[in-house]
């Protein structure tokens, strides 16, 4: 079963950052921010559906789809990890602010997250290698539970010299 919530826009010095339903701003409020949440239970068919969700959330948000493509695999990277060493459901949340889009992925483990080597015959072991080098910055929060990502969505790419970041994201 997977649950889908999605809020935007926020208003500019508005409810300390709430975010109001979809279509409830008045017009002439500027959009600053867009967030899209779904829940799914820890099945591997779900990592599928959350790379698909991902493309097309980001396409109704007419990111370019390159973006969508970097923030895809990233999704599918941290949502597999979640599945497969978490536990618990997985939450999903996107946010797209002004130049970035933030990925997290949440399930209940407080193991966190972490970067190791691959061998050369090793089928997996490099996912958040490809999350490090598709971000600009990429760490774990709430105790470990929260894997997140963040991909700015100007042009320029981000170096494939990544470190996670310890305890915590202060835009989190």
């Amino acid at each position: 079963m997977t649950t889908h919530r999605t809020a935007t826009p926020t208003r500019p010095g508005g409810d300390g950052g709430g975010t109001s339903v979809a279509g409830t701003a008045p017009a002439e409020c500027p959009l600053t921010s867009r967030v899209f949440e779904m829940v799914m239970e820890p099945a591997g068919v779900h990592v599928s559906q959350a790379r698909r969700t991902t493309v097309t959330v980001l396409r109704q948000w007419s990111l370019p789809d390159a973006l969508a493509e970097d923030a895809r695999l990233v999704v599918s990277e941290l949502v597999s990890n979640a599945i497969t060493h978490g536990s618990g459901d997985v939450r999903l949340r996107l946010r797209h602010d002004n130049h970035e889009l933030r990925i997290w992925v949440t399930d209940e483990s407080t193991a966190p997250a972490r970067r190791r080597r691959a061998g050369a015959s090793d089928l997996g072991g490099r996912g958040l290698y490809l999350v490090a080098c598709l971000s600009l910055r990429w760490g774990v929060a709430d105790s470990g539970r929260t894997t997140y990502a963040v991909i700015p969505t100007l042009t320029e790419a981000p170096p494939c010299r990544r470190t996670t970041q310890s305890s915590s994201d202060p835009t989190c």
